[in-house]
Order: structure tokens, then sequence, then C-alpha cells
């Protein structure tokens, strides 16, 4: 592995990228501890497909959910127009994000997906069974 240097928009060095190996010898030189800052571990290939069909199952749950409360609501021989108008909301929101590219243009945006929206969609599910 060659060493890299990561630079930020200005082309400032931020951070090295080095072979452990390197790092050691450096380390050594200048008396500096071996122990690291942070660690970052690797992911599991198939973090990927996971996370996507969460995002996926939650956004499509929550719209699924929305649309029928509201219609149900809708239905209704006094319909509750602010609940209407926050169920449209919320399926507007579901719609909305499973349709932006960058939802899913990372696995830290879909874990935030996932960590957002799952307990609105559980909460909503709560509501229904009272």
């Amino acid at each position: 592995m060659e060493t890299q240097f990561v630079t930020d928009a200005t082309g400032t060095p931020v951070r090295v990228v080095m072979d452990y190996q390197d790092y050691v010898k450096i380390a050594e030189q200048l008396n500096l501890p071996l122990t690291a800052a942070s660690t970052v571990q690797e992911r599991n290939p198939l973090d990927w497909y996971s996370l996507t069909e969460s995002a996926n199952s939650i956004l499509n749950g929550l719209v699924a959910l929305a649309s029928r409360e509201r219609r149900n609501e809708l239905n209704k021989p006094i319909p509750d127009q602010d609940r209407i108008k926050e169920l449209e909301s919320l399926r507007d929101e579901g719609i909305n994000v499973s349709r932006d590219t960058e939802t899913f243009s990372s696995l830290e945006k879909m874990e935030q997906v996932i960590g957002k929206y799952s307990p609105i969609l559980l909460a909503e599910k709560k509501k229904l069974q009272i």
C-alpha cells in the first residue's frame, strides 16, 4: 500500500493513509505510542444490501400505513382534518425520502433513515392498537 494524503477542498492535507508497518517505523523513530486514536472497523459487504432492504421496507411501510389510515379517516362520518393532514405529511415525507437518491448513497445515510423513521412507524402502529 502506498502512502496517500487526504486533502480538504482547499488542498490542505488533513489525513494520511499509510501501511501499518510504515507507521510503526515512524512511531518508533519519534517515540510515539503505538495505540490508535480511533479504529475503523471494516464493514460486512452484505451491510449495504441489508440496510437498503431495511430502509426501503420501513419507508414503504410508512407510506402504506399513512395512506391506509388516511383513507380510513376520510371514510369516517366526521373525519379529523388535522389527522388527515398529519397522515398526508407523513406519507409525502416517506415518498420523498424513498425517491431521493442520496438516501441510499451511503451506509450511514441509510442507518440515519432507519433510525429516524423506524420509531415513527412503530409509534403509528401503536396508535392503531389502542
